[in-house]
């Protein structure tokens, strides 16, 4: 097969199509957290992670792992985060050398803050976009791709 069929094969077109939009969302998710509650997705996406917890608090590499960050990357969100006040160090209960990161009682507010922004993007760039039965069967897709 030439370099031309394979380079225009449909299925790339596809998979190029679908990451397009997360990344495309993503931004805009992005970017309106950022304006209108002063924290990024990722950070967002920490605290929700977190206030999923048992306790609210996980270890900090489960943490990083969950976001698909490096330990270093990891480190340095929870150094933020910690000194924004949304979360605190925590030594595990039962190994010193572990610290976990623990979601505080700003870091609830600012969560529900930027969940209620989130749920109005989400309807606006996202949901309004399909109809019911378009979003049964996207759910269905995403949960057998994931």
């Amino acid at each position: 097969m030439s370099t031309k069929a394979l380079v225009t094969d449909q299925r790339i077109a596809d998979y190029g199509r679908l990451v397009a939009t997360q990344r495309r969302l993503h931004r805009i998710f992005d970017r309106s957290l950022r304006t209108r509650v002063g924290i990024s997705i990722v950070w967002y996406e920490a605290l929700l992670r977190l206030a999923h917890s048992p306790d609210q608090q996980i270890p900090i590499t489960e943490l990083g792992e969950k976001l698909e960050l490096t330990s270093s990357g990891a480190t340095r969100l929870v150094d933020r985060l910690e000194e924004s006040g949304y979360i605190e160090r925590v030594p595990c209960p039962t190994d010193r050398r572990v610290l976990w990161a623990r979601l505080t009682d700003q870091g609830h507010k600012v969560l529900n803050e930027a969940t209620r922004v989130h749920l109005n993007d989400l309807d606006e760039h996202f949901m309004s976009r399909l109809d019911p039965k378009d979003l049964e069967t996207l759910k269905d897709l995403l949960h057998r791709l994931h």
